[in-house]
C-alpha cells in the first residue's frame, strides 16, 4: 500500500519534532512507542531510535529474512572484532618501558610500532628486538588487558 504525501509529511514532521523535545519528553514518547523505558537516557540515542520507530510504524518494519541476515552479520562482525587487534593505540601514542636500567620509547605509527629507526608490525616484535627473546608485547610493556 502506497502512502500519500500527507502521510509522508506527518512522518517527517514527527521525526523533526524530536529535535525540539526535552529528555523527559523523549523518554515519555519512548515508553508510549516501545511499552518500556529506554535502555539509555541520552538524547542522540533516543532520537535515532524514535525516528526509526515512527517510520517503522508508518511504513512497516523489516521482514523476517532481512532481520535474520542483519543478526547474522552482526554476530560475524563481533567474532571478527574479537579476533582482531586487542590493542590498537592512536597514531602518535608513545609507549615507554624501562628494562634493565635503560628507557625504551616506542611510538604507534600508521603501519605498526616505531622503535630504533624501524617499524615493527607488533609490540611483541619490538619486545623481542629489545630483549633478544620472544615476549608477549602487551605484557612486556605493562599494558595488560586493554
Amino acid at each position: 500500500m502506497e502512502k500519500s504525501n500527507n502521510e509522508d509529511l506527518t512522518v517527517v514532521k514527527q521525526v523533526i519534532a524530536l529535535k525540539y523535545k526535552s529528555l523527559d519528553e523523549l523518554s515519555k514518547l519512548w515508553s508510549q512507542m516501545y511499552h518500556r523505558p529506554p535502555a539509555f537516557r541520552t538524547r542522540q540515542y533516543m532520537m535515532q531510535k524514535l525516528a526509526y520507530r515512527i517510520q517503522e510504524l508508518a511504513y512497516g518494519g523489516l521482514d523476517v529474512s532481512t532481520e535474520q541476515k542483519l543478526v547474522a552479520a552482526a554476530k560475524a562482525m563481533d567474532k571478527q572484532r574479537q579476533k582482531g587487534k586487542r590493542y590498537a593505540p592512536s597514531v602518535g601514542t608513545k609507549i615507554v618501558k624501562e628494562y634493565k636500567g635503560r628507557t625504551y620509547e616506542v611510538f604507534a605509527v600508521e603501519d605498526g610500532f616505531a622503535y630504533g629507526g624501524a617499524v615493527y608490525k607488533s609490540l611483541s616484535a619490538v619486545a623481542a628486538k629489545i630483549t633478544g627473546t620472544k615476549w608477549n608485547g602487551l605484557k612486556f610493556f605493562g599494558i595488560g588487558d586493554m
